[in-house]
């Protein structure tokens, strides 16, 4: 196989599988071009399974970089959330093979909250179904040490390790809900938005220091309405939301001088009955790709 026949093949796995390892889409290509210039300038008759070479270098140099990056994390200012993708980015980007709940925006949330080492073997476990013994192979580990780590991860995961409702069901209820913050939004009054919520919602916002966000998650569907509705007040939401396809779900974004500030979604519990957590991600660094593709993100 040539090269440049290679890269089309794997980049994409490669891709997604650094974005949910890192949960932002630049580092992740970063990974990817690192790799693969490692690559060219290996013996290629050593390399025996290039899929599991490219994986295997993939995940450890993504393991490091999370180790460097530790402490820089742990002085975020407020909560971390990852970079959420325009659905345009993803589709260019990830293996159409891949379940799309696993690319999911509420997905990657969790993912970010497992260790380096459980994020490894459960991505390579659940996404990209490797045996245990490929896994213990690329980590250095062994297969006993990968079971009891995927399962402590699985536990960690939730719901969002068992399989999700019909996608037709899952769709017509998260349009409803972007349906209905829409006009609460345009008449700044959020009660009808109340009945999607769980009573103990929690809403996470990520400035990251560099634009005004909650520094302390927001709980309770009251303290939620009241967020919303102090924003409206100020005149935060004046250029009104517009729907937008996040991370392969519907979302909402908001633009501010013909740009996006906002980008807003949710995760639902498992029978879609209520909304349990609410993202709302403006730092400005993590909406580049909604900018850079600012013409046609909306559904």
């Amino acid at each position: 196989m040539r090269l440049d026949q290679m890269y089309s093949k794997y980049k994409p796995m490669m891709f997604g599988l650094a974005y949910r390892m890192l949960g932002i889409a630049a580092d992740a290509e970063d990974i990817v071009q690192d790799v693969f210039s490692q690559y060219l300038q290996k013996d290629r008759g050593e390399v025996l399974n290039e899929k599991a070479y490219l994986v295997k270098m993939t995940t450890n140099r993504c393991i490091n970089l999370l180790k460097s990056s530790r402490r820089q994390r742990e002085t975020y200012t407020g909560p971390w959330l990852p970079e959420p993708l325009p659905d345009v980015e993803m589709l260019s980007r990830s293996d159409p093979a891949e379940r799309r709940e696993t690319i999911g925006y509420a997905y990657l949330v969790l993912l970010q909250r497992l260790t380096p080492l459980e994020r490894a073997i459960y991505i390579a476990k659940d996404t990209l179904g490797l045996e245990y013994q490929a896994i213990a192979e690329m980590l250095g580990k062994t297969e006993i040490s990968c079971r009891k780590t995927f399962s402590r991860a699985k536990q960690k995961m939730g719901h969002h390790s068992e399989r999700p409702v019909g996608e037709g069901t899952r769709t017509e209820q998260q349009e409803r809900f972007v349906e209905a913050f829409l006009r609460a939004s345009d008449m700044g009054n959020f009660k009808p938005l109340l009945s999607f919520l769980k009573e103990e919602v929690t809403l996470l916002s990520d400035g990251g220091g560099k634009v005004r966000a909650a520094i302390n998650p927001i709980l309770g569907v009251e303290r939620v309405r009241a967020f919303f509705e102090g924003l409206s007040a100020k005149g935060s939401f004046r250029e009104g939301f517009e729907p937008v396809s996040v991370n392969g779900e519907p979302g909402l974004l908001l633009k501010r001088d013909g740009r996006v500030s906002k980008v807003l979604t949710v995760e639902w519990e498992p029978d879609l009955s209520r909304i349990r957590h609410i993202y709302l991600v403006v730092n400005p660094d993590k909406l580049q790709m909604f900018n850079r593709n600012s013409q046609g993100t909306s559904l």
